[in-house]
């Protein structure tokens, strides 16, 4: 009789209705830490990136149209600038070309529900704080290492803004992702590693060591110093990371912003 009592005192539906509300985990602490966390732990896929760096591309693309300096690495228009010697419409025909073939692209895989060019934004927001930090870190390693400050070119403001465009674009397609991410890609294959943590480690300071170097081979060259090869170096093992972590877009505006921070400020 008493075990019975209470029994049904345990399926009482005030007591059921207790245990329902109780059960649920408290949304409103966790939502914005897991939106954050969703965020940094998702890597841009490639077309989504090549879309977002569109406006990058046409920067300098168009840019150096009324200027003399090209990028060192500039592997695109190197190929076009032929044309530019013989015909300025064949040069931005080919330049828009690019675009449209982009583009295009860019349209049948939003069809499909697989690029996300609403990302750009917060890709913008991401690059910044991160141009920043490589501006404190990078900037203080080399100063403590030699005494080091790295200055701002001498160009005009359109200048400092194309010539940002074609390192952000270029340096990046040619260092960050044919270089470090295609060699680490080989180098894992050759070594027979399941994880790629050892070969992208080895192309990280590869492809830094070659990123520096290049910077002062050709017309285009600087002066070579130790003071400026460590610190390029430094600075393409950080891009290297962010290339590796957040993908082509963020690497790329994070480049190109960080470069607009040494030459404005």
């Amino acid at each position: 009789m008493h075990g019975r009592c209470m029994k049904d005192v345990d399926q009482t539906p005030d007591s059921k209705s207790v245990e329902k509300k109780a059960s649920p985990p408290e949304k409103s602490p966790t939502e914005k830490p897991s939106r954050l966390r969703g965020w940094l732990t998702h890597r841009h896929d490639p077309l989504t990136s090549l879309l977002l760096t569109v406006p990058v591309f046409l920067t300098y693309h168009l840019g150096i149209l009324v200027m003399d300096l090209r990028n060192g690495v500039d592997l695109v228009s190197g190929l076009t600038f032929r044309l530019l010697e013989h015909s300025l419409l064949a040069y931005l025909g080919v330049t828009l070309g690019y675009v449209l073939a982009i583009g295009l692209a860019v349209w049948i895989l939003r069809r499909k529900g697989k690029i996300k060019p609403a990302e750009l934004l917060p890709v913008l927001g991401e690059s910044v704080v991160l141009a920043v930090i490589m501006s404190f870190s990078v900037g203080w390693a080399t100063a403590n290492l030699f005494d080091f400050q790295a200055g701002p070119m001498a160009m005009g403001p359109l200048e400092k803004l194309v010539m940002s465009a074609g390192a952000g674009f270029h340096e990046e397609l040619v260092f960050r992702v044919l270089l470090f991410g295609g060699g680490t890609w080989l180098l894992q294959k050759a070594m027979k590693e399941k994880s790629a943590l050892k070969p992208a480690l080895l192309m990280a300071v590869f492809s830094s060591l070659v990123f520096s170097a290049i910077h002062y081979v050709g017309p285009f060259g600087d002066p070579f110093s130790l003071q400026t090869f460590v610190f390029r170096a430094l600075a393409g093992l950080f891009l290297a990371g962010v290339y590796r972590w957040r993908g082509f877009a963020v690497a790329v505006y994070t480049h190109a912003i960080y470069d607009l921070i040494v030459f404005f400020l």
